[in-house]
This record gives structure tokens, C-alpha cells and sequence, in this order.
């Protein structure tokens, strides 16, 4: 909440006398100093002395004529008077120098920011555009309206006071408030000291740079040229200084009680600049302390900005009322710095201190004598200060003594300065032929805005302009002159002025894209040509530079330059804005006999949108987003200003087109569908439609790229850095994204995943599949065919899963499918996977060794191969088959459950199966069953003579030829011998039914 208009108006008359005030025990320095006051002459003595010798407030009572006449009477004479004896009318006057482009902090009672004249508010948006509450309240709001205050609002006011009739030394300056006195008028110097740090801190924090600092305020018990050993300040200030900021500090009140030179502290800081006060007749004030390196400025009787409770309290921040001391000093010659500081810019100075303005200060200063003190001391020269800076006139500024640029061919240039508001510079010339001559202008420093009239012969105007050009017909023979002056401000300038001799252009006709090759230049050339849209219109002349340069300019139908053109590297472009049916003249100069032109009016922008445009042919667009945005259609590109366009709208048309769209390091989203791509941030949104090939590029960042299908069939093949998608009428490639999605809806559409160098997961599902790893991934959903390789290295994963239909696993240790129809999901050198059957559907999952050796596991729910460098799984399948076909010494082991199964022992496979379970191993040498439970029973078929059976305890093992099969833990087997074959049979001490079947 504010703290304006809180307070009540004081309807009292000050005389403020320097006392030392109270001070709070908190302040370690308090025993010492008694206090730190604003240095104000006060019947209250304020713990800072506010350094201010209070002649009456006037309160206004608005029904009081004659009072309100009076007061703006003796005010309109105290402003006058002041800026008179310094010179500031004048320096307003011839340069109009306001201080604008810097910030000055005021340490003080705070500031009332909302009066009319310092801004009418805080923040970044008014003059005073920060600040801190340095006392109790401890916040960010440096509203002065303690009930002792109004002196931070009347010190600020002259500095910088924008009123009309109270003008402040430097009207256009910023603020910012720091309030190290309290509501009680009490202030502390460890406040003090965190308001300097603060300004070093934040010197650099504004829109304008803080180079100016103002303390009316010290001691009034301090009268020496050196600092006590109390000083707390001086480190801070040793770092402004060496920062380049300029501190004003007020002398002091005090010399009617020391009667001998001396500076109050921290005036006598040695880092600081100190400021005395004079009267109206240029005098020391009687009351200021003084030192010969002090500086002397008005301070007495100055009338400023106070806040409205301190005015007549009805509500409208525009009181205003008088008060002396050097406390309104100091201001001044803080208004004076940033003055002076702004005329070093201008004239090119840098690195500009504190030392190099207080030197000129001092160098350009008035003399005084004080009569008490029998010394002569230095009083500001503002006028003297700022002349001697500003440069001499470098031009004629009349007719009659016109700089003269002789016989006028060709192009030149001519560089120069307008050094004051009133400034012209002027030029004859004399026309070599007849045609048109042109006089572009550039500035390099101030504001200065060109302002051109044209003289014939016989001194009549011919044209004028108030712009950076002037364009007009010439005689051969004839005498011209041109004045230059400025509407804008001053500035530095540079000038090129080009004769163009008459000419016969020849007619390019309409422009939307327009190429012409091969074209010779010999000297000059002009061509006619008319636009088509609204928006840009570029000629661009590309050349071999080893055959001569080419120059290009751009005119309208009236002969007037438009825009020079920019020559660099073998090629000359000139650009200009119009609407459709502009006619132009493109002027072209030089010498190469093959120059190739390009013409092009495909680009526009309103607002913050850029609309590119194709033809009816073939295009090429590119989208860039960097520290700018860069578009170009074939090979013509355009720049623009992150702040001056966030919406690229490109329109590909007719033709087989493509684009080439690449992002910045931000956060990015590429989405491509037929016929539209898009590219976008939280800072711009690029769109192209119509364009058959798309090329897309991250450009850094954690970005996320939507990839659509065509109606065709297409391919999609990701890796680890690029993503292709082709199909009929579909070309995408995108790279350099971390994420990318694919959808497929229409038509037979395959994919390929490629993994990284680290451990990739793949998971493989009916509504989507997935490769992921360290900071990327890949999603494809909808296409029926789905491969994934595991080619880069790491430790990869497969995980498979079945859909609602019938489904078929196939594993080998290189590679995996799961098939449902026409649907694949197949997986290659991946060193795990695992397929899952938990959709429904009659489900088949078939496992195939290696040729090494490799152990199958099967389960009523599960069974996996593992190998050298494989693993593969098979989860929840209705019927699981393992393979041993590729060699090595395989073994394999089937599990039942805790029902009741069934076993078949063939001479080629073994098969176990029970209720929603059916497992079989085939070709192994080494198989066992395990019964687990219930009542199994296990047949061996086809028993033949070579075959034998021995069974011990809850075992049995069949061996026939190279292979064995073991069993355990079946309640029942039966063998079952061929018709006339008799195998070995060795079954004792069995605790299982044993059966012998004859064939």
C-alpha cells in the first residue's frame, strides 16, 4: 500500500537551525556524532542534517488571490534567478541537453514520485523507477511522508522537476529513491551506508544506469577538510567513484558556528564532490561551510517539489515551496554532472568518472571572493561548461558562406555535425550534368532527425524535406545549395550525395519472383519495375566480384532516392516496403558483364506477422530462429527483430515446394502433416502450408517433433540424431530433437527405430511403440509394421506385447517378432526381451537356440532361452514351443504346475500341457520334466528296441540315441514299445505307477 497523502498539511515557517539530533541507540556511531541530519536550518533539529535553510513555506489557501499571485511571483524570481547565474537557460536553449539516459539516486527522506513533475509514479514504466526504504519499514517503497519529511521530494525536484514553470537542472533524468530517514526525521549513517552499496549494487539494473548519486545530509558538528575517524562511508564510496558515479554532497550549514573553512562529513570525504551554497547575487550563502575544493552552486530561496501533505493536502501531488541550505545545492550540481556527462557523450568521449566532470567543472568555474574568509573559491559555469565541450561549426550555416563540394559527379561523402538546436550546415555545388541528385543521410549520435531545403541558382527554394534524403533535378552547368538542419536534436552525421545523369530505364514489367541472368553493367543502367502485393519489394544483383563491383539503388516514380542499396561479397541488394502496383526505378552502377538478377515481392508483415509467399513454380523456404528470425524464398532472405515479429506464416502454393525450418536453443514443438508444418516456442509461431518436403532442424534445446502419415504408404526410419518420413507426397526429415512422435492412420505404413550408444529400451504395443533412452525417444502408433534395432551398443531391452486377436511370438537370439495379422512388432540384436500375451486371443510363442550352447526354461505362464548375449522371454501364451535346431549342447527344462498335466515323450520332441497351458520342447539332446504337483502322468511314445528306460524312486529318464529325457515328480508313466520291440526297462524301488504298454 502507498504512503501518499497520509500526512496533514504543517502550516509552519522554518528557520532551520543546525542542531544534532537525537539518535537511536541502534546507530554504533550515535555517541559519537549525535546524529546524522539532513543539513536543514530547522527550529526541530533532525538527527541527519538535512543541509537546508528553511525561508517560509507557503501553505495556499486557493481563495487567496493575492497569496497565490505573490508566492508564483517570488517563485518564477528564485528559479530565474538561479538557473540565470549558472547559465542553464542558455545551455537549454543552444542544445537542449535534459539528462535523459541516466538515473540519478537521491538518498534522502524518500521521494513523493507521484507529483506530476517527477513522474506521476514508481516503477519502470515513470521517472522514478525504483528504489528502497532503508529505516524501520524496511521495503521497497521510498515514498517521502514522515511527518519531518519533504526534503528528499524538494532535492529531487531540483535535479529534475519536468514542472514548466519550476524546471529542474536536467528535466529529462531518471530516479531512483532511497529513504534512510525515518518518519521522525531521524536518520542513521549504517542506513546511509547500505543505501551506497545498494546504488553500486543496482548501478546497472535500470533501463538508464545510475550515475549520479546526491547526499544533502551530514554531520553538523564535522567542520575540517579531512574525514574523522568515524567515517563509515568512505569504502563505499571509493567504489561509486571508481565506478564512474558522480557524488554530491552538501558542504554544510554550520560556518556561523566555526567561522573558518571546513566541509561537514561526508562532504570532506575525498572521494566525494562537495557543494557550497550561493544567493541570488552569486555570493556564498552565509551559512554554508566552504573549502577551497569545494564547488558553489544556487541555494538559496530555490523553490522545488514538496509532497502534497506538505503542501496545501487537497489530494493533487503539484504543491511546490522554498527552502535554502546547501542542501539545494548539492542537487544542482548533481542535475549539472549529468548535464555535463550527457555533452562528454556527445562529443565521443568514454569511460567517463567522477574526476573528469569535477575537473571541467572546476576548470570552467567562476571565481568569487568571500570577504569573511579572505579566499576565493570556484562557483558553477554551466554555460562555460557545456561550450567548451561542444564543437565549433564545422560548415557554413548561410547561403552566402555555403561549403562548396565543386563540380558534382558520382557519389561522395561528406561528414559534419549539427552542434546546437540552432545549428544549420549548408553546401553549393555545381551540377557536372543534368539529371537528379540525391543527398542521403546517416547519423552516428544524438537525436538528430535530417531537415533539408534546396536553393537554385538565384537563391529560390526548389524542394525541401524533412527526412534522411532529398531528391531533385539539376542543369547541367547550374549552382545549387543545400541547407541541412535537424529536427530531432543534435547529432553527428555522414552524408553521401550521388548525380544521377538522366536516363531511358528499361521495363522488368510486374515483379512477384523474377530472375534475369547474365545481364552486362557498364557504368550506369536504370530499370523500371512494378510490385504486385503489398510488402517487401528486393532487388538483389549477385556477381563475381574479380569482375567488378555493382552498385544498386532503389527510386520512386518521382525520381526520388528510396533506399541505397548494400554491396558486400558479390552481391548488391536494396530493399523498400510498398503496396501492390508501386512503381520503381532501380538504378544500377559499376562494371561486370555477368550479374545475375533476382527480383522478388513474396514478403510482407503487419503487425507482428510475416506472411512469405510462393509461386507457381518450384519453391525453397527456410525458416531460422537465432538471435533473430531469418526467412528467405529461394535464396532471398529476410531479418527480423525478436521483438518486431513473432507470428512466420509461409505459403508454399502451387509447385513442388520445400522448407528448411531450424529453431533456436529454447524449448521447440515441430508438428508436420500433409500439407502443413509448424514450428513453435514461447516466443514465435512459424506455419508453412502447401510445402511437399520439409527439413526441420532443433537447433538445441529439449525439443519435441509430431511427425502425421500420408493417405499412402509410407516409411518412417528414426535414429539417434535424424528422423526420415516418406511416402507419396511426403517427405520429412527432422533432426536434432530429443523426442519425436510418429502417427499412422491411413494406408500399410512401416517404421524403423535405431538405438543409441547406451542402454535403449523398446517397448512394443498394439496402441504405440516406443524407443527411448538418456535424454531422447521415439514414439510410433499406427503403423503396421514396426522394426527395432539394437546396432549402436549398450545394454538394450525388448518388451513385446499381444493385442486382442490371435498373436504369434517368435524368438531368436538376433531377433524377435510379434505378429497379429498383418501386424508386426519385430525387434533385431536386442540383448533381453520379453513378449507378453495378456490381451486375449489364442496366443503362440515359438523360442529358437543358438549354436552355442543355451538353456530353455518353460513354465505353465512363462518360458525363456537364455544364450551367449541373448534373453528371450515369452510370458502368459497359450501354447509356448522351444527349438533346439541351431546346434550346441542345449538343454531343456519344462515345469508343471500344481494340477494335473499330462506329458508326451516323441522321439523328436517332448510336450507338457495341463489346463491353460501347453509347452513342448523339440530337438533337444537333454530334456527334464518337472511335475510340480497333482496328478501328472507322462507317456513315452514309440518305444524301439535301442531305447531304455530306468526309473529310481520319483525319477525316470528315457535315453534313445543321442538324446535323454529325465522325469520327476509324475505320478504316472507309461511306455509305450513299438509292435514287436522290446526296449531295456530297468524300473525299481519306484514310488510312481509304472505301465507298460505293448504295440
Amino acid at each position: 500500500m502507498a504512503r501518499q497523502g497520509t500526512r496533514k498539511a504543517e502550516f509552519s515557517a522554518r528557520i532551520e537551525q543546525l542542531e544534532d539530533r537525537r539518535v537511536m541507540s541502534a546507530d554504533p556511531l550515535g555517541g559519537l556524532l549525535g546524529g546524522v541530519d539532513h543539513q536543514v536550518l530547522e527550529q526541530q533539529t533532525p538527527l541527519v542534517d538535512q543541509h537546508e535553510l528553511g525561508d517560509p513555506d507557503f501553505w495556499i489557501n486557493p481563495a487567496d488571490a493575492d497569496l497565490v499571485d505573490s508566492y508564483f511571483q517570488e517563485v518564477e524570481q528564485a528559479l530565474t534567478e538561479a538557473h540565470n547565474q549558472t547559465g542553464w537557460f542558455n545551455v537549454k536553449n543552444n542544445y537542449g541537453f535534459t539528462g535523459r539516459g541516466q538515473t540519478v539516486a537521491v538518498i534522502d527522506s524518500g521521494i513523493a514520485y507521484n507529483h506530476f513533475a517527477l513522474g506521476g509514479g514508481l516503477g519502470a514504466n515513470y521517472r522514478v523507477v525504483g528504489g528502497w526504504d532503508f529505516t524501520e519499514e524496511n521495503d521497497a517503497n521510498p515514498y517521502d511522508d514522515g511527518s519531518r519529511g519533504g526534503h528528499g521530494t524538494h532535492v529531487s525536484g531540483i535535479i529534475g522537476s519536468s514542472s514548466g514553470t519550476h524546471t529542474g537542472v536536467a528535466p529529462g533524468v531518471d530516479f531512483v529513491g532511497l529513504r534512510v530517514f525515518n518518519d521522525a526525521g531521524a536518520g542513521y549513517f549504517s542506513w546511509v551506508e547500505k543505501a551506497l552499496k545498494w546504488v553500486y549494487d543496482n548501478r546497472d539494473a535500470f533501463e538508464n544506469p545510475i550515475t549520479t548519486v546526491n547526499l544533502s545530509l551530514g554531520v553538523s558538528s564535522w567542520n575540517a577538510a579531512s574525514v574523522p575517524q568515524w567515517a563509515n562511508l568512505e569504502d563505499e564510496f571509493a567504489r561509486l567513484e571508481s565506478a564512474g558515479i558522480f557524488i554530491a554532497v552538501s558542504a554544510g550549514n554550520s560556518f556561523g558556528s566555526f567561522g573558518a573553512p571546513g566541509l561537514s562529513y561526508p562532504a570532506s570525504s575525498q572521494y566525494v564532490v562537495p557543494v557550497m551554497s550561493t544567493d541570488d547575487s552569486g555570493a556564498l550563502s552565509s551559512f554554508s561551510q566552504r573549502l577551497g575544493r569545494a564547488i558553489a552552486a544556487p541555494g538559496r530561496s530555490i523553490v522545488s517539489t514538496i509532497p502534497d501533505y506538505k503542501g496545501n493536502n487537497n489530494g493533487v501531488a503539484d504543491d511546490f515551496a522554498s527552502m535554502s541550505g546547501t542542501s539545494m545545492a548539492a542537487p544542482y550540481i548533481a542535475g549539472a554532472s549529468v548535464i555535463i556527462r550527457e555533452a562528454m557523450e556527445f562529443v565521443g568521449m568514454t569511460n567517463i568518472t567522477q574526476d573528469m566532470i569535477y575537473d571541467h567543472m572546476m576548470a570552467t568555474a567562476d571565481s568569487i571572493y568571500d570577504a569573511v574568509t579572505k579566499l576565493s573559491y570556484k562557483r558553477l559555469d554551466l554555460q562555460a561548461a557545456i561550450d567548451a565541450l561542444m564543437p565549433a561549426d564545422d560548415y557554413g550555416s548561410t547561403l552566402a558562406d555555403a561549403y562548396n563540394l565543386g563540380s558534382l559527379s558520382g557519389t561522395s561523402s561528406v561528414s559534419g555535425g549539427i552542434g546546437s538546436l540552432t545549428d544549420v550546415d549548408c553546401f553549393r555545388f555545381t551540377a557536372a550534368a543534368s539529371g537528379n541528385v540525391t543527398f542521403d543521410l546517416s547519423t552516428s549520435t544524438g537525436g538528430m532527425a535530417g531537415s533539408w531545403q534546396v536553393y537554385g541558382a538565384n537563391g529560390q527554394a526548389i524542394t525541401s524535406a524533412s527526412d534522411d534524403s532529398v531528391t531533385f533535378a539539376v542543369t547541367a552547368g547550374q549552382t545549387y545549395t543545400v541547407r541541412l538542419g535537424s529536427t530531432g536534436g543534435m547529432g553527428q552525421y555522414t552524408f553521401d550525395v550521388t548525380a544521377a545523369s538522366a536516363f531511358n530505364p528499361e521495363d522488368w514489367g510486374a515483379v512477384a519472383f523474377n530472375q534475369l541472368a547474365n545481364i552486362g553493367v557498364s557504368g550506369e543502367a536504370w530499370y523500371r519495375v512494378q510490385t504486385t502485393r503489398d510488402g517487401l519489394f528486393t532487388a538483389l544483383a549477385q556477381f563475381n566480384a574479380a569482375g567488378g563491383q555493382v552498385n544498386v539503388e532503389l527510386y520512386n516514380s518521382n525520381m526520388q532516392l528510396v533506399a541505397s542499396g548494400i554491396t558486400a561479397n558479390g552481391q548488391a541488394r536494396v530493399d523498400a516496403a510498398a503496396t501492390a502496383g508501386t512503381e520503381f526505378y532501380i538504378r544500377v552502377t559499376g562494371s561486370n558483364s555477368d550479374v545475375d538478377f533476382t527480383l522478388a515481392n513474396l514478403v510482407s508483415q503487419v503487425g507482428s506477422t510475416v506472411t512469405v509467399d510462393g509461386t507457381a513454380g518450384d519453391d525453397a523456404f527456410t525458416f531460422t530462429a537465432g538471435s533473430a528470425y531469418e526467412v528467405s524464398v529461394n535464396g532471398v532472405s529476410y531479418t527480423f527483430a525478436r521483438n518486431a515479429a513473432t507470428q512466420f506464416v509461409i505459403n508454399g502454393g502451387t509447385g513442388d515446394d520445400s522448407i528448411t525450418m531450424t529453431g533456436s536453443t529454447a524449448a521447440e514443438t515441430a508438428t508436420l502433416r500433409i500439407g502443413n508444418a509448424s514450428l513453435t516456442s514461447a516466443a514465435y509461431t512459424a506455419v508453412a502450408t502447401d510445402v511437399e518436403s520439409v527439413r526441420v532442424h532443433g537447433g538445441g534445446g529439449v525439443d519435441t517433433a509430431v511427425l502425421h502419415d500420408s493417405a499412402g504408404d509410407d516409411h518412417l526410419i528414426a535414429g539417434q540424431d535424424s528422423t526420415t518420413m516418406t511416402g507419396a507426397g511426403l517427405d520429412y526429415f527432422v533432426q536434432g530433437f530429443a523426442h519425436v512422435e510418429a502417427y499412422a492412420t491411413q494406408g500399410m505404413d512401416k517404421s524403423e527405430l535405431y538405438d543409441s550408444e547406451g542402454n535403449d529400451r523398446f517397448q512394443g504395443k498394439s496402441t504405440g511403440s516406443s524407443l527411448t533412452g538418456s535424454g531422447y525417444s521415439r514414439l510410433v502408433a499406427g503403423f503396421d509394421n514396426v522394426y527395432a534395432y539394437s546396432l549402436a551398443g549398450g545394454n538394450d531391452l525388448a518388451e513385446l506385447w499381444d493385442t486382442a486377436a490371435a498373436d504369434i511370438f517368435t524368438a531368436r537370439p538376433t531377433y524377435a517378432t510379434m505378429r497379429s495379422g498383418a501386424a508386426l512388432q519385430s525387434v533385431h540384436n536386442f540383448e533381453n526381451v520379453f513378449a507378453y500375451a495378456v490381451a486375449g486371443g489364442r496366443d503362440f510363442a515359438f523360442l529358437y537356440d543358438s549354436p552355442l550352447d543355451d538353456v530353455f526354461v518353460s513354465r505353465p505362464h512363462y518360458s525363456y532361452v537364455r544364450g551367449s548375449n541373448f534373453y528371450n522371454f515369452a510370458s502368459g501364451f497359450d501354447s509356448i514351443r522351444t527349438h533346439s535346431t541351431a546346434g550346441g549342447n542345449d538343454v531343456s527344462l519344462l515345469f508343471g504346475s500344481t494340477g494335473n498335466e499330462t506329458a508326451i515323450v516323441e522321439r523328436d520332441h517332448t510336450r507338457l500341457y495341463g489346463a491353460g497351458f501347453d509347452l513342448s520342447a523339440h530337438g533337444f539332446a537333454s530334456t527334464r520334466l518337472v511335475g510340480m504337483g497333482g496328478r501328472d502322468t507322462v507317456r513315452m511314445e514309440a518305444l524301439d528296441v535301442q531305447d531304455a528306460v530306468f526309473g529310481r524312486g520319483n525319477a525316470a529318464t528315457l535315453t534313445r540315441g543321442g538324446q535323454m529325457t529325465r522325469i520327476d515328480d509324475f505320478d504316472r508313466v507309461i511306455a509305450a514299445q513299438l509292435a514287436g520291440r522290446s526296449p531295456s526297462i530297468d524300473v525299481q524301488a519306484i514310488d510312481y505307477l509304472f505301465e507298460r504298454l505293448l504295440g
